[in-house]
């Protein structure tokens, strides 16, 4: 197992959370295959570099869209100050990964399949998110794949 630490946790120095919490992506190497899971993260250069060539990249993905339209349909958005929106918003984007950022990063990583996880939430319920798939198969030409339980590889 090879490890990176990643772009969720990323602080201003000096703030009281910096250099306290740290995110990683693993990459497992086996007899014949190999597969890298990120977690949490934000674009990031060494994520792309550990994942170089893997066969199956699992990954986190959001929509930041979706997220606010369901924080407005519950008040939630409207409860955060103006500096919370930006602060929210400026994690959302640096911090986790679009889609289309998913099938740049596995564009540029070599991989040969991706397996979205952790999905952000949808407003409709019966949401197969098939619109992820799509939107990173602008950048990626291997096979994407929307997690499910129990899934195998």
């Amino acid at each position: 197992m090879t490890a990176v630490e990643n772009t969720h946790f990323r602080f201003e120095p000096g703030t009281p959370p910096y250099g306290k919490y740290k995110s990683f992506s693993y990459r497992f190497d086996t007899l014949g295959r190999s597969f890298l899971f990120t977690g949490d993260t934000g674009w990031s250069d060494a994520v792309i570099d550990l994942a170089k060539g893997a066969d199956v990249l699992v990954t986190e993905v959001t929509d930041t869209d979706d997220v606010i339209g369901l924080m407005k349909r519950n008040g939630a958005w409207q409860a955060k100050s103006e500096s919370e929106q930006e602060g929210w918003l400026r994690h959302m984007h640096e911090e986790h990964v679009t889609p289309e950022e998913v099938g740049r990063l596995a564009a540029q990583a070599g991989v040969k399949t991706v397996v979205m996880t952790h999905l952000s939430p949808s407003s409709d319920p019966n949401d197969d998110f098939t619109r992820y798939a799509i939107a990173a198969k602008k950048h990626f030409s291997g096979s994407v794949l929307i997690a499910k339980d129990l899934m195998k590889f």
